[in-house]
């Protein structure tokens, strides 16, 4: 599962993550799949409170988070 996001903050200048687009509206996910992304949103936190906020000339940073496991194809024979 691909990940893409937006690290920005918010009107109150603290750490804000925007999940941009799918696959989050309706998803249907196995456990594993679930565990994975929950593995890439915590870096995806970690990542956006280490942002340099108070800079002057702060621009949001976008990332896209990649699989962390090769994802095996379960239909292949």
């Amino acid at each position: 599962m691909i990940i893409a996001a937006t690290l920005t903050k918010d009107r109150h200048g603290q750490p804000l993550v925007v999940l941009d687009g799918q696959p989050f509206n309706g998803l249907e996910i196995r456990p594993g799949e679930l565990r994975q992304m929950a593995q890439q949103l915590n870096v995806l936190a970690d990542m956006a409170t280490k942002l340099p906020l108070g800079s002057k000339h702060f621009v949001p940073t976008k990332v896209v988070m990649k699989p962390l496991v090769k994802e095996t194809n379960r239909g292949a024979a």
